[in-house]
């Protein structure tokens, strides 16, 4: 069975912060006389589920054109599930990750909060959870061939710890060399799921901090 965990870009999806937003803009129109159909849009590239690289908390750290394609296969995944009512000030600590029975070979890392069901109210941006840097550690040395984590958070960070949620980024990004997707739909996954492929399809832009991404799993039914 294939799973599509990436959200569609529309304009009703909240940006970070209650931020800018996807906006799409008809240019042609065959109803006006025009010969074809013809849009553009605008968007910021954190927007939606998409990846963070290096490069967007350091000048000099990886960018979107550092990564070879293959890099975005994924043939170790594993899942947690985290229910958000167990966490207190909004951050996710080691305390909260329960890794038992997960294969320490992982290369992709998906964590389920639940958030991802609340998507369409304001809680979703305004009181998320966020990631204490101390996670980013735990998890590369439990998980050596860890390249990317995977959630259903607005953010690696919540608003109301955004200078952890900065030092967090740089603990992935940079010094455990582990990427960042967010904003991942995982209303149809649970830590039971067994997933046998995931494949991130990053917007194709050259020298980008970030970019929003197509996700396909394959799970067994």
């Amino acid at each position: 069975m294939i799973l599509n965990l990436s959200y569609p870009l529309n304009e009703s999806a909240f940006g970070y912060g209650n931020g800018e937003r996807f906006h799409l803009k008809k240019e042609r129109d065959m109803c006006c006389g025009d010969t074809s159909n013809n849009s553009s849009f605008k968007m910021p590239t954190h927007y939606g589920t998409h990846i963070d690289f290096p490069f967007h908390f350091s000048s000099e750290g990886k960018n979107s054109s550092a990564y070879p394609i293959e890099y975005f296969i994924f043939n170790k995944v594993e899942v947690i599930e985290l229910p958000d009512s167990n966490i207190e000030g909004y951050l996710i600590r080691n305390k909260h990750l329960n890794l038992t029975n997960k294969n320490s070979k992982a290369e992709l890392l998906i964590i389920k909060t639940g958030f991802c069901n609340k998507r369409t109210a304001s809680s979703y941006w305004e009181y998320g959870l966020g990631f204490h840097r101390e996670t980013a550690g735990f998890l590369k040395n439990y998980f050596p061939n860890l390249r990317a984590i995977a959630f259903d958070l607005i953010s690696l960070y919540s608003f109301q710890n955004r200078e952890e949620g900065r030092a967090a980024h740089k603990e992935f990004l940079i010094t455990n060399d582990v990427l960042i997707i967010e904003e991942v739909d995982l209303r149809k996954v649970t830590a039971s799921t067994q997933i046998n492929q995931v494949i991130v399809a990053p917007l194709n832009l050259e020298n980008a901090d970030g970019a929003p991404v197509t996700i396909i799993a394959e799970i067994d039914e």
